[in-house]
């Protein structure tokens, strides 16, 4: 009897064990120019401010967040980066760690840019999320490698 219940745990230990290849996920990687060790936080449409450009991205529309993604709400993320690396409105970028945190792919756009990131490089990039909790949440705060598409 013990035998048993020592070979079902031993089966139920090496399902759980995630060596198998129908659960890693190959196709949540990305592809194009890398920069590593970009500091990724989040910031939050401010609709009670005065200022459109706390809520309105740098064309005056409507910022796309990153939970308005996730509920199909919107086809992309707006992210801000620092306006002296002239990269052109729309630019496509992707963070494979964010790809795999949500098990899917999170399709990122340049559609923003900010005064405090003004300088930084590609040392920092600013994902828009739906609030103030949102923006706590470790998924979007921290060191990722970001691609330029």
């Amino acid at each position: 009897m013990l035998a048993a219940i020592l070979f079902i745990w031993a089966q139920f230990l090496s399902d759980c064990s995630g060596t198998d290849d129908s659960i890693v996920r190959r196709d949540l990687g990305c592809t194009g120019q890398p920069h590593f060790n970009v500091s990724m936080t989040a910031y939050y449409p401010d609709f009670y401010s005065g200022a459109e450009a706390d809520y309105l991205d740098v064309r005056g529309k409507k910022l796309r967040t990153l939970q308005n993604l996730l509920d199909g709400r919107c086809d992309y993320v707006t992210v801000a980066v620092d306006d002296t690396l002239d990269m052109a409105y729309g630019t496509r970028l992707c963070v494979t760690e964010l790809n795999e945190h949500f098990g899917r792919r999170i399709p990122l756009q340049v559609r923003d840019y900010g005064t405090d990131l003004r300088g930084e490089g590609f040392s920092r990039l600013d994902i828009c999320v739906r609030s103030e909790e949102d923006s706590y949440d470790i998924a979007v705060n921290g060191i990722v490698t970001v691609y330029v598409q």
